[in-house]
């Protein structure tokens, strides 16, 4: 065999090497949409894409995990390691340009020793995925935020009624980078919310200015009681935050 041909073999070694390992790192990156709240699998069907079809989710949700494809009805499952710690899944189907909300359990499979996990029945063949909030759970204290970062630095602002009536909440970060999440979470209102209100959601900070839309008609419910939460450094707001029309 000449030189030529041995470089030619090499070569066409190191393509296959290549074009063998491609199907691994994309099936690493399946599962990285937010690995600390909801990494893993899901225990059926087969992952696809579906960031671009979330927007079409309610606005308080946040996209966890990949979605999921299967071909009949069935239960499906998904790894949910934040139910643990406040955030509540929910599974939905997507359908008619909708996502559609489905009885969704998020609980320990196979008791504590085992995996907490987000389960539901899916009632056809389609396209899932597993959507989430966040609701700071009760004797949940983060006082001085992550090491080295100083939360008094946060200006939380203030709650009031926009031009479309929904109850807003503003704040800046001058430390902190575009991108940070500022979460909010209704404790309690008047009257209380119905399953379709938006009982959390967030923002994400732009030029130092946050701006959250509650989607809640402030003229319908008041008083609401919140909490604030920064995303990336653990700070809250120190209490609760109340919006009244009322005075005092």
């Amino acid at each position: 065999m000449n030189k030529n041909a041995r470089i030619v073999l090499a070569i066409l070694f190191v393509l296959g090497l290549v074009l063998m390992s491609a199907p691994h790192q994309a099936q690493a990156k399946e599962n990285e949409i937010s690995p600390l709240i909801a990494g893993g699998s899901w225990t059926a069907g087969q992952a696809v894409d579906v960031t671009t079809l979330a927007a079409k989710a309610p606005t308080w949700l946040q996209l966890l995990t990949n979605g999921v494809r299967v071909t009949e009805a069935g239960k499906i499952c998904h790894p949910f390691r934040g139910g643990q710690f406040g955030w509540i899944g929910e599974i939905r189907q997507y359908k008619s340009g909708e996502w559609f909300k489905l009885k969704t359990t998020n609980d320990w499979v196979n008791g504590t020793e085992g995996q907490f996990m987000s389960c539901a029945e899916a009632p056809a063949a389609g396209t899932y995925a597993l959507f989430g909030y966040w609701i700071r759970p009760a004797g949940y204290v983060v006082a001085d935020g992550a090491p080295g970062f100083d939360c008094n630095t946060i200006e939380w602002g203030e709650i009031y009624v926009g031009a479309d009536g929904n109850i807003l909440i503003s704040g800046s970060g001058s430390n902190l980078p575009d991108g940070t999440r500022f979460y909010y979470t209704v404790v309690s209102s008047t009257p209380d919310l119905e399953s379709e209100d938006p009982a959390s959601g967030y923002d994400t900070l732009s030029e130092n200015f946050f701006g959250i839309d509650t989607g809640l008609d402030g003229d319908y419910f008041d008083p609401v009681i919140f909490t604030l939460y920064e995303g990336l450094h653990n700070c809250t707001y120190p209490g609760t935050l109340i919006y009244s029309s009322f005075p005092g």
